[in-house]
């Protein structure tokens, strides 16, 4: 066994070095290494410096400015433009008729900071943050610097960057602000009426050259307190969530309605935000992105308790794969995107990157690992096989992956090596486990599973998930070693 290890790390070891002469002939251009930047003559796929710097500018006329705004821990079911009874987004309503609404959109991972990282640079999860299953939950995640941001693409190509971040947790110690000229945040959480504040008095100073805008609003995140007149707005629906998981329990059916009120504030403070846009007569020429980063549960699954945190918790995200947590609304508007329409085809908010850039006709950097929308947008193509997320030890202890197509759904939690099989079709809740009754397709999407994330990992070794590495035949069968 001694033997076998020390084979495979020699082996291991030859490959690294393989990819590095590689990376090495290729990846470079053969040209003085004392020229300048801007002397280098490059081909489309090396659009890019390590730094996201751009090696040529890309020619526009009446170049579009970029806003991309994320509402917090917003379910697309409790949106009235996705068909939620309950009035709560007139302003998010009115922006889907102006433009494109994803139905089947879903976050890479149900975490704040890792979500905005896999939006801001294309990459999934176990890419930029490997974590191996005995990590400690430290809570931090950060963007490091090799890789190419959103921001610092289009700064390269003048545009004016700023960001409004309304939560601490994402300040420049996450890394996010690689690329923006501004960086707007606040210790420890502000509301949203504030970011927009600051956003909108920025804009006044900077809305006559082009420009990238990020506003982050928190409000709808847990705890649930919206502020008047927004206190009480849905109390007239208390019937609504009789029949939730915990059907008699009054306190999950207050948190439902104090969370529909934090979104209909969020959605009022985003229409503040928007009308700024249309007095300043920039509406029209800018490409709008509407997203959130993940959802949140209300009971649907009972799933363990957060480590050292007491009582059992039942509305919260960060701990599971279900739809409740990974399924985000999606709403792109802008100049050449269809009014009023409704796609149903699958995108994940790693697919937002790409969008942008071939929008404005800006090259994708190579490392991407999301893909273009436009397709879909202007032809209803279908873009993607499935769509993956991921869950690794952050605030919590939880290891799990799942891989979704628009009929099943499989999730796998790498801890306790369980596997969990959903027909989409007859159980959109996902509470009947197929997983006995469907080998065959449970091995089909677990090789769908492992084979992505063996092509994304950019680490030949430790960015791959496993169980046990003591467990070498379970690795083995698994197919995380061959």
């Amino acid at each position: 066994m001694q033997l076998k290890m020390e084979q495979n790390k020699i082996y291991k070891i030859g490959i690294l070095v393989l990819v590095l002469i590689v990376i090495g002939t290729y990846a470079y251009p053969k040209t003085n290494l004392f020229n300048s930047k801007t002397e280098i003559n490059l081909e489309k796929n090396n659009f890019y410096f390590n730094d996201g710097t751009p090696k040529e500018k890309i020619e526009m006329n009446n170049k579009p400015n970029v806003v991309l705004i994320v509402l917090d821990t917003t379910r697309p079911d409790h949106l009235s433009a996705y068909g939620y009874p309950r009035q709560t987004s007139p302003n998010i309503d009115r922006l889907a008729r102006e433009g494109t609404l994803f139905t089947n959109a879903f976050t890479v991972i149900p975490y704040t900071t890792s979500a905005h990282i896999s939006l801001m640079t294309s990459l999934y999860p176990f890419v930029y943050q490997p974590r191996m299953p005995n990590a400690e939950a430290t809570g931090v995640v950060v963007a490091n610097e090799e890789q190419i941001t959103l921001a610092e693409i289009l700064k390269g190509q003048g545009y004016n960057t700023a960001g409004f971040i309304s939560v601490s947790m994402m300040s420049p110690a996450s890394g996010l602000n690689q690329g923006f000229d501004t960086y707007n945040y606040s210790e420890g959480v502000r509301m949203g009426n504030d970011t927009v504040k600051v956003a909108n008095e920025w804009l006044e100073n900077n809305y006559e050259e082009p420009f990238f805008l990020w506003l982050h609003s928190y409000d709808p995140h847990d705890g649930y307190v919206p502020p008047k007149p927004f206190d009480g707005m849905h109390e007239d629906s208390e019937t609504l969530y009789d029949k939730v998981g915990l059907g008699d329990f009054t306190a999950m059916k207050q948190a439902l309605t104090n969370y529909d009120e934090d979104i209909s504030w969020g959605d009022h403070n985003i229409g503040v935000f928007l009308n700024k846009l249309r007095e300043l007569e920039i509406y029209d020429n800018t490409i709008i992105v509407f997203v959130s980063d993940h959802g949140e549960q209300f009971g649907e699954h009972l799933v363990p308790i957060y480590q050292v945190m007491g009582p059992q918790v039942v509305f919260e995200h960060a701990r599971a794969l279900y739809d409740q947590e990974i399924r985000i609304p999606m709403i792109i508007k802008g100049p050449g995107i269809p009014k009023n329409r409704k796609i149903d085809a699958l995108a994940e908010n790693v697919d937002i990157m790409p969008t942008i850039l071939d929008l404005l006709g800006i090259p994708l950097n190579e490392d991407a690992q999301g893909v273009s929308l436009v397709p879909a947008i202007r032809y209803n193509q279908e873009v993607k096989e499935f769509t993956f997320s991921h869950l690794y030890p952050i605030i919590s202890s939880y290891y799990k992956s799942s891989i979704r197509t628009k009929d099943f759904k499989l999730i796998y939690d790498h801890y306790n090596k369980e596997t969990q099989l959903f027909n989409l079709n007859n159980d959109p809740e996902e509470q009947i486990n197929l997983v006995e009754h469907r080998t065959t397709l449970t091995k089909e999407y677990e090789t769908k599973m492992i084979d992505l994330i063996k092509k994304y990992s950019l680490d030949i070794d430790l960015n791959i998930p496993r169980i046990e590495l003591t467990e070498a035949k379970e690795l083995e069968d698994l197919g995380y070693l061959v």
